[in-house]
């Protein structure tokens, strides 16, 4: 659940705005320009999104597969840390979203807000959780093979005989493990 609720912290930070900026020109009314982590930080937005996935992929994964997604996970959260300590020039994106609004240059106010540290601080989750992972993930309970393939075998309780009529039937052997599609 940590690696999950970091994951989307972490993407959904690094898509509000980081900085607002507000500038004067006269005859205009204020310029407002707002620029967003993902315009910043583009790395850390795509890796947003693959540890959002990684960590679903956690929950369907078992053994060293499990272990080496958690590695994974780590590096992405360092990479993500990274990129929203030392993003890119927030000044030259704030005066490009100003121009693009009719500023032709001179001084303007900039605020920002707390999104770019929320999306630290989700990175610094998900490098936790991906730890948790790569230690314990490989002994931790998988999704259930209810409906795995049997050992490359045939079942011995179908016969050759059986023939599926209705969708009932058609449900029944697929909860009991069996491809209705496939003779036996």
């Amino acid at each position: 659940m940590l690696g999950l609720v970091s994951a989307t912290a972490t993407t959904v930070a690094v898509s509000r705005p980081w900085v607002s900026a507000t500038a004067s020109v006269t005859g205009l009314p204020p310029l407002r320009a707002q620029v967003d982590g993902a315009d910043v930080a583009p790395l850390a937005a795509a890796l947003g999104v693959v540890l959002l996935a990684s960590f679903g992929a956690v929950l369907a994964t078992r053994g060293w597969v499990r272990r080496g997604l958690g590695a994974l996970i780590v590096v992405c959260g360092l990479a993500v840390l990274a990129s929203v300590v030392h993003p890119g020039d927030v000044s030259a994106a704030v005066e490009q979203g100003l121009s693009a609004r009719g500023w032709s240059g001179g001084s303007y106010d900039a605020s920002t807000s707390p999104w770019r540290w929320v999306a630290a601080a989700g990175a610094v989750g998900c490098v936790l959780a991906g730890l948790l992972v790569a230690r314990f993930g490989g002994s931790w309970p998988s999704m259930g093979a209810r409906y795995d393939a049997v050992g490359g075998q045939a079942d011995p309780k179908v016969t050759s005989r059986e023939v599926v009529v209705t969708e009932s039937d058609l449900w029944r052997s697929i909860d009991q493990g069996r491809d209705p599609t496939q003779t036996p």
